[in-house]
């Protein structure tokens, strides 16, 4: 995760370029933690690139287990005990506890490799569309982002504020998000002077982001149609002309 460099600096471009082709290749910023990376190690007498079986099967059982965490969070089991996560993953229940100490760190790596999954629905969008099409692109992205992973991302939202790891994880795409919009933007936001132009942003990532979206599709039940319309005008109304 960057933590100084502003994402939309005065090589904005440049930036935001290094950011999406990360995400692309599922790539994380240096000092990242990667909670869905497998911990075993390869035999000491496994030949270079090769792995032992019984790490293959190790790195499988993780994985499995992971997987089958992010599906129950999808379905709105926030809180699944191990017994539901070892049926559903095909394991047995001393084995989800081989790979993970507790259920809390399950989840956190859960999330993590959850949300970085999804970030890839965050691509660049070209500066030379016109001003509505380029608004209508990057809410159908937050759409897309957001009803894929909602339930995933909530429960991540809820367990961050006790895990210095997903709170690396949220900042890097909340990251990602604001270079997105400094660049699909940058025709509008040009003409302001930066201080101006950071607190566009921020208004606009806040107008934008996952809590606008959750209060409009969860709180109050507004259909996809709807709630896309209503982000797209108030996005509308933000930006300069």
């Amino acid at each position: 995760m960057v933590k100084s460099a502003l994402p939309w600096g005065e090589d904005v471009n440049a930036v935001w370029k290094g950011v999406a082709e990360a995400e692309t290749r599922g790539g994380k910023p240096k000092g990242k933690v990667q909670g869905g990376k497998p911990k075993g190690k390869p035999d000491g007498g496994a030949l270079p690139g090769k792995v032992d079986g019984r790490v293959a099967r190790s790195q499988r059982t993780r994985a499995a287990v992971l997987d089958a965490l992010i599906a129950l969070l999808d379905e709105g089991q926030f809180k699944p005990p191990a017994k539901v996560i070892a049926e559903r993953s095909g394991v047995s229940t001393r084995s989800v506890f081989q790979h993970f100490p507790d259920l809390e760190t399950l989840l956190i790596a859960a999330v993590e490799l959850g949300v970085n999954r999804f970030a890839p629905s965050v691509q660049p969008i070209p500066t030379d569309l016109p001003r509505k099409a380029r608004i209508d692109a990057l809410v159908e992205q937050r759409f897309a982002l957001f009803e894929r992973a909602g339930n995933v991302y909530w429960a991540g939202q809820i367990a961050a504020p006790i895990s210095a790891t997903l709170k690396a994880t949220f900042a890097h795409v909340e990251y990602a998000l604001r270079v997105q919009i400094g660049v699909t933007f940058k025709p509008e936001l040009a003409t302001l002077r930066k201080p101006k132009r950071l607190a566009l942003i921020a208004r606009i990532a806040a107008a934008t982001g996952f809590h606008h979206w959750y209060a409009l599709r969860r709180v109050e039940g507004v259909d996809p149609a709807a709630a896309r319309a209503a982000m797209a005008e108030m996005l509308a109304v933000l930006l300069p002309e």
